[in-house]
């Protein structure tokens, strides 16, 4: 079965809803998302305090007092009434168009199903919708599958770091 025809599968059998994600569920998401942050930044290399440091820029750039930027989406993936996980993005700069997904998380129970095609489809029409010309991403090396997707979608590496441990 191709990706395609999950999707469309999904779709077809499954009720998917982007639901924003606001108040009290975003006091909860913010912290499980930082944490799948930190440990993704560990596994591509960083140190335990430079991950720290990445997770508070973060937090220190997009959650001024605990709230989201405004220009910001971020909606969970529900699938049946179940929490299958998150898509953020919103624009690369204070008051741009170019748009960027800052995260996109699929849980594992709902991995394989086409949940994440369905999500950067979303993505797109969301920064279509916002006046975006682009849509663009950050993707870690040892994340294979994403990659792929993406790649399927039409992305192209705009930007390559690499590292060797010596």
């Amino acid at each position: 079965m191709t990706d395609e025809s999950t999707t469309a599968e999904t779709a077809r059998t499954h009720e998917l809803a982007f639901v924003p994600i606001t108040g009290d569920d975003l006091v909860m998401w913010l912290p499980e998302s930082m944490a799948y942050y930190r440990a993704s930044r560990l596994r591509a290399g960083d140190t335990p305090e430079q991950a720290e440091a990445a997770v508070e820029a973060s937090r220190n750039r997009f959650f001024t007092d605990g709230e989201l930027h405004p220009e910001h989406v971020l909606l969970a993936i529900v699938v049946d009434g179940e929490d299958a996980g998150w898509l953020w993005l919103g624009p690369w700069d204070e008051g741009g168009d170019a748009w960027w997904v800052w995260d996109v998380h699929v849980r594992e129970p709902f991995r394989r199903r086409g949940l994440g095609r369905a999500a950067m489809q979303h993505a797109e029409q969301v920064a279509r919708e916002h006046g975006s010309p682009t849509l663009g991403l950050n993707v870690f090396a040892f994340n294979v599958p994403a990659i792929e997707l993406y790649e399927s979608l039409g992305f192209e590496a705009a930007s390559l770091h690499m590292a060797k441990s010596i």
